[in-house]
């Protein structure tokens, strides 16, 4: 070929190319923004309380909105997965990266007071649940619900005191940093013998920790 018709051919050639590149591109480009809606979807739906099913529900929905105002766009909306499966395999790793974040902020921590608190769910399984809240080196305060832990046989306070345990444990909160408990008033938490309280200083004995229990109701009272 002359130095034209080769020239001609590499012009002809990156055109074919870049053609290609794009169309990959823009198909990579919908399935990024595909699978970041069903993740806002599957969060809402999580924090709503809401079936793991309704995912489907709600696609119906969005595809019927966009038959009226945006049918050329139809396509896109068809792309995002909603499935029960799908759902709950996004709140599964929303959880996951929700858990992560705060491993990583346990470990600035200085000091940190833990509430916990245990009920029956709808399965008669009781749940044992724990919320935290810490301030770091720079006086900034985070405050979150640190676990929940099935107590499946009896709940008494060496129950309790394990599950506890197992689930600071998971965290990785150093027990040292905690410098309050709070809980409610029954006996398998504040009993003098084998209550939480008294199971939790004599493991670590020698503890800072200020117990405090009954708060809710107290202030209830004092506000009447």
């Amino acid at each position: 070929m002359s130095e034209y018709e080769r020239k001609q051919n590499v012009e002809s050639l990156c055109k074919k190319l870049s053609g290609r590149q794009n169309f990959f591109k823009k198909g990579n480009t919908i399935q990024e923004a595909a699978t970041h809606a069903s993740y806002i979807v599957a969060y809402k739906i999580a924090e709503n309380n809401k079936a793991l099913s309704d995912g489907e529900f709600v696609k119906q929905c969005m595809l019927q909105v966009c038959d009226v105002l945006c049918p050329d766009k139809k396509n896109n909306f068809q792309t995002v997965s909603l499935s029960r499966k799908t759902v709950t395999s996004r709140i599964e790793a929303i959880d996951k990266n929700l858990t992560s974040q705060l491993e990583s902020k346990i470990g600035q921590f200085i000091f940190c007071s833990i509430a916990m608190d245990e009920s029956t769910d709808i399965n008669d399984t009781v749940q044992l649940v724990l919320f935290i809240r810490a301030v770091d080196e720079n006086f900034e305060i985070t405050e979150e619900l640190a676990c929940m832990r099935s107590l499946k046989g009896t709940t008494k306070g060496c129950d309790i005191f394990r599950e506890f345990q197992e689930g600071l444990l998971t965290l990785k909160v150093p027990i040292k940093n905690i410098c309050n408990i709070t809980t409610d008033g029954a006996p398998n938490m504040t009993g003098k013998k084998s209550g939480f309280l008294r199971l939790f200083n004599q493991n670590y004995p020698g503890n800072n920790v200020v117990f405090l229990h009954c708060v809710i109701k107290m202030l209830c009272v004092n506000l009447h």
